[in-house]
């Protein structure tokens, strides 16, 4: 799935993708909130900035640079927050 190329709807980011989460964790982006509103899927609310745009499409494209075992450590945190009772 595609995210969202512009900046979110009032400063707000929403992704229910959980290594495009640990992708913008790792990069320092503010998580506000986890929204469990939906039993089938728990989206992660981060504070947007300018660049996370670019974030998410080198992402998506293969091109994200960065180590790899400190990825999966960012990964392994956004699923222990999944089952987290607050963020």
């Amino acid at each position: 799935m595609m995210q969202n190329a512009e900046m979110g709807t009032n400063g707000i980011h929403r992704t229910g993708d959980l290594c495009i989460a640990a992708r913008l964790l790792s990069k320092g982006l503010e998580l506000k909130d986890i929204d469990r509103g939906n039993s089938r899927r728990s989206d992660f609310v981060f504070a947007d900035r300018q660049h996370r745009p670019e974030l998410v499409h080198s992402f998506m494209c293969g091109r994200a640079t960065g180590n790899l075992a400190d990825f999966i450590c960012y990964v392994k945190g956004a699923k222990r927050l999944l089952c987290s009772v607050e963020v």
